[in-house]
């Protein structure tokens, strides 16, 4: 038994109905993106006017499941709000624009690494959809990758002009 399972195993034990995650709008959602990406919450129906149904961790056939936003497995993220491991780490990619740095990400980060871009002072822009930052050298918090810089192009030779004789 991975050392997930066995976490979960012990939540169930104690908690027969921990929930992992919900279904809701023919779609797998964790908690968290639930409220913050769907808007949705467990106690009223989804946008087409069903039930958003709880996933339990005692039903062995949805441990399995992957949240539709995030893409973290429901399993990995319960055991990581009981301690079981640290997150995954996020890759981001920077740009610099008029003297400040940005970052974007492909996908939502997750809340930990949303809370570390606050608190090391990164800006959320909504309009461009990245995090932007005006230290001359920005902290990037721990959780997050870079890529590693690839290297210029090759510069275009100019043209050969051959006269005629």
């Amino acid at each position: 038994m991975p050392p997930t399972e066995e976490v979960v195993a012990g939540i169930v034990a104690r908690r027969p109905f921990a929930v992992l995650g919900y279904s809701a709008e023919d779609a797998v959602w964790c908690p968290a993106c639930l409220r913050s990406a769907a808007g949705l919450s467990p106690g009223r129906p989804d946008g087409s006017g069903k039930p958003i149904v709880p996933l339990f961790a005692r039903d062995a056939t949805v441990r399995e499941e992957v949240c539709e936003n995030c893409e973290r497995s429901l399993c990995e993220l319960l055991a990581a709000g009981h301690g079981a491991s640290a997150p995954k780490p996020v890759t981001a990619h920077t740009r610099v624009y008029a003297a400040r740095t940005a970052l974007s990400f492909d996908r939502v980060p997750p809340i930990e690494v949303r809370t570390e871009l606050k608190t090391t002072e990164w800006r959320w822009d909504p309009r461009f959809r990245v995090w932007w930052s005006i230290e001359e050298r920005p902290r990037i918090p721990a959780s997050v990758v870079l890529p590693p810089p690839t290297p210029p192009a090759p510069a275009a030779r100019p043209p050969i002009v051959r006269k005629r004789r």
